[in-house]
């Protein structure tokens, strides 16, 4: 029924499904899905309970064009005969008494039910309303419940920026999460989860697609897995940053609040100072003294800040975030004492491309100056989702450089193989509902792997053999009255032994190319 499901909302849909989150189409699927759910006449009850779902999520462009897709989401529907007619309920004519018919304990006579009758009394219509009311809340909740999951997982996550104290607390090294679970649409992604991150390690995390990777790195960064500090800084790069006036440079550096905040202050407070210093001289004809307290006051404050400033290094920020966009990096030092540079072409943001604002570029640029805040705030949990997607050789190559040396920890899901082998030291391997840690790089993680899966395998086998052995003796001296008791030790022995797990292992993907005709024709494709 699901795959139906699915089809049907696909098809009706059309190619925006493709632009909306999975697990949204996964919900909208499982609620269509469901036997007990009512469509309601003409697509009536689809609108009711999946409509601002479908016009938030941006299925459809407004409540008109959401009115049509529902009805012909209840059409498709009917004609897969997934749309049950709920039948007319009706009272008996008259009373029924259970004792009529009984004679000397036969049992009573089967009367043909009232194919028509009166309608529901009014008692009885309170009561289906009342019943219907409080099914309408509970879905009404549960609706509500997903919006503020999505709400969380797309604007929800916590505000991260660049620390320049510890008054949170004290630094946070290991982070351990214990017996969690993660479920989105009502189906299990993680079951009993327990994972152990060590500071400064760095880990990849490796699953089919759709297993969850995505979601368990949401979970982490919005704090919904307990065992994670509060003042653990995580920071979740896997959308682009939003496209406004604001300059490349000022996005990166914007991510430095306290450093922003500070700098906004010291520019209020000096155009304060001058047009304290313009009126002074009225002032002071006037006998007026607030003018120099206030002056006095102002230029303590100023003091505070530069010492602020200076703390905090804020001098070096801009150069700093100027460096990670442009993707230069030193690496050695040079005979007397001097920078012996080794310059990779990283993010590629030029000088003039840092002044630009950032609609201007396209989402894959936008998408880098995202991982260049990321680099630039340093957090205490970097979680990287695909960074090398929107990335050319020499940028990845650059960020490879740049990861390797990372101080703190970080979790970056890859497909890409060599990318994994430079940047990880553990592997996370996501499959079966279950988190397992692997030290060393993604072709350790293969060998082990492979070598644990001839180990289990001949595990499995052995516990066969030595089953079937066992039972063959059962059955051959089952009625043999002189081995009755070895028969029994056999039994309970066979009962002691139990099963050895299956291998589950992930299904190959089988790709078949046909072999063209000899005289394909006019050239596929051509590159000049």
């Amino acid at each position: 029924m699901t795959e139906v499901a699915s089809s049907v909302v696909h098809e009706v849909l059309g190619r925006r499904v493709q632009d909306v989150d999975q697990p949204i189409i996964d919900y909208i699927i499982n609620v269509l899905a469901d036997e007990d759910f009512d469509f309601g006449v003409d697509g009536e009850g689809v609108f009711e309970f999946l409509g601002e779902l479908l016009v938030g999520a941006g299925c459809v462009d407004d409540f008109s064009e959401c009115r049509a897709a529902c009805s012909k989401l209840s059409e498709k529907f009917g004609k897969h005969g997934l749309v049950k007619a709920k039948p007319t309920v009706r009272s008996l004519a008259v009373p029924f008494r259970m004792n009529d018919g009984m004679d000397d304990g036969e049992a009573p006579k089967k009367k043909p039910e009232p194919t028509d009758g009166p309608l529901l009394t009014e008692r009885d219509r309170a009561k289906l309303e009342r019943r219907k009311r409080k099914e309408e809340r509970q879905r009404e909740a549960q609706y509500q419940m997903h919006l503020a999951e999505m709400q969380a997982a797309r604007e929800g996550m916590p505000v991260v920026s660049v620390q320049h104290d510890n008054s949170g607390g004290p630094a946070v090294k290991d982070i351990h999460m214990e017996n969690f679970n993660i479920s989105v649409g009502g189906r299990d992604l993680i079951v009993d989860g327990s994972i152990t991150l060590s500071f400064g390690r760095h880990y990849g995390l490796v699953g089919r697609n759709g297993t969850g990777k995505t979601t368990f790195l949401r979970h982490m960064a919005m704090h919904a897995i307990d065992g994670i500090p509060n003042n653990c800084q995580i920071l979740h790069v896997e959308q682009e940053v939003v496209g406004d006036d604001i300059t490349a440079l000022q996005c990166v550096l914007n991510s430095d609040i306290e450093r922003t905040h500070l700098l906004e202050e010291e520019a209020r407070l000096l155009a304060l100072q001058r047009d304290l210093e313009t009126g002074d001289e009225i002032g002071r004809s006037n006998g007026n003294l607030n003018g120099a307290v206030d002056k006095d006051g102002i230029s303590q404050r100023l003091e505070q800040i530069y010492k602020r400033l200076e703390l905090i290094d804020a001098d070096s920020a801009e150069s700093r975030a100027a460096s990670i966009l442009a993707g230069e990096m030193g690496n050695g030092i040079g005979s007397g004492g001097k920078s012996k540079a080794l310059s990779f072409t990283g993010l590629s943001f030029s000088s003039e491309m840092q002044k630009r604002a950032t609609k201007t570029f396209s989402g894959g640029w936008r998408m880098r100056i995202a991982l260049a805040r990321a680099l630039f705030i340093e957090p205490d949990l970097l979680l990287l989702d695909e960074p090398t997607n929107h990335l050319d050789l020499h940028a990845v190559l650059w960020l490879e450089a740049y990861l390797v040396k990372w101080p703190k920890t970080f979790i970056v899901v890859s497909h890409a193989r060599e990318f994994l082998n430079t940047v990880v030291t553990d592997i996370i391997h996501l499959q079966g509902q279950k988190l397992t840690t692997y030290k060393g790089n993604y072709d350790t993680f293969e060998k082990t792997r492979e070598e644990q899966l001839k180990n289990q395998q001949k595990a499995v086998e052995a516990n066969e053999r030595a089953r079937a052995h066992m039972q063959t003796f059962i059955d051959k001296f089952r009625y043999n009255a002189k081995r009755a008791s070895l028969v029994q030790s056999r039994i309970k022995a066979l009962d002691r032994m139990g099963h050895v797990d299956q291998i589950i292992n992930d299904p190959d993907y089988k790709f078949e190319f046909p072999t063209p005709d000899d005289r394909p024709g006019a050239p596929i494709i051509s590159f000049r």
